[in-house]
């Protein structure tokens, strides 16, 4: 209730209680995303992209042992970017990458310690770029190519129904993570969805808290801006060949890409440049368009 006699702002500030609220605690969570080279016999063959996340092994309770995204809690006198950028460099030794802020979760049990609302936020960096023995870091470290893929779509007549297999599988073929996710999608202009997670039985581990869907959320969001900005680039060298590109593309959208060079239109140019440490040397090399603006 506001004090009546109060007729200053500096006199409001000073008695204000910060006790008469309670307050929840709240992280930074960084998804850090990247792509790697699927293996090829043919050696001289441009390879195949996989799309990979960076997890982490937690320490301590609650959830011990459980695979987790890398976060932690936010300094109350840091901003949430410049807590999100400490956290990418502490836990993976990266700084100067692309990072944005993705979505609030927040539901109420969501952590057994308290309530915690995590920002999470989704980075997208070249593979090489990534210490993962960083020093400062004690936690186990581990790469996971990561997909997710439609399984079947049923159509009713006020909603959609899709099921899609979400899988997380470790590059040393130690651990698979595996959830079925089921979006039920209002077939109307709000286009509400509700969506359901469950762990399937092939996975010989489990991820912390609500991860799962934190970085279900990261994937659909990476794979809608790839169709309108070039978020994309962030994850190859300045210098490409088309097939290098259109690998990153798939290795995103998890599916073959049809007409790739004419949906790229005018947002790559060709150089006369050469890309160093090349088996061969490609036909084309390019680069990103700085000058290229979306058009609706």
């Amino acid at each position: 209730m506001i004090n009546s006699f109060i007729d200053s702002e500096d006199e409001f500030l000073k008695n204000y209680d910060v006790n008469n609220y309670e307050r929840p605690s709240v992280t930074n969570d960084v998804i850090i995303f990247t792509t790697d080279d699927i293996k090829e016999e043919n050696q001289r063959k441009v390879p195949k992209k996989g799309m990979q996340i960076l997890l982490m092994k937690r320490e301590q309770y609650p959830d011990k042992g459980k695979w987790s995204i890398p976060g932690g809690f936010i300094d109350i006198k840091e901003s949430l970017e410049e807590g999100a950028k400490k956290k990418l460099k502490d836990k993976a030794g990266v700084e100067d990458v692309y990072i944005e802020q993705l979505y609030t979760f927040g539901d109420v049990n969501r952590d057994k310690r308290t309530r915690v609302i995590s920002i999470a936020n989704m980075a997208l960096v070249e593979k090489e770029s990534i210490n993962i023995n960083n020093p400062e870091n004690t936690s186990e470290i581990k790469w996971f190519w990561v997909d997710k893929f439609l399984e079947s779509t049923k159509k009713y007549d006020f909603y959609s129904e899709n099921t899609y297999t979400l899988v997380f599988k470790s590059e040393d073929g130690e651990t698979q993570i595996s959830y079925e996710v089921l979006e039920k999608v209002d077939r109307n202009v709000y286009r509400k969805k509700e969506v359901i997670y469950k762990l399937l039985e092939e996975s010989n581990e489990i991820l912390a808290f609500d991860h799962y869907k934190i970085i279900d959320y990261a994937i659909d969001r990476l794979r809608n801006k790839v169709e309108y900005t070039p978020i994309a680039f962030n994850l190859l060298p300045r210098l490409f060949t088309v097939k290098e590109l259109q690998n990153v593309y798939e290795a995103i959208m998890g599916r073959e890409i049809l007409n790739f060079r004419r949906k790229m239109d005018d947002m790559i140019i060709e150089t006369d440049e050469k890309i160093e440490g090349k088996p061969f040397r490609p036909a084309k090399v390019f680069k990103f368009n700085e000058n290229w603006e979306h058009n609706f």
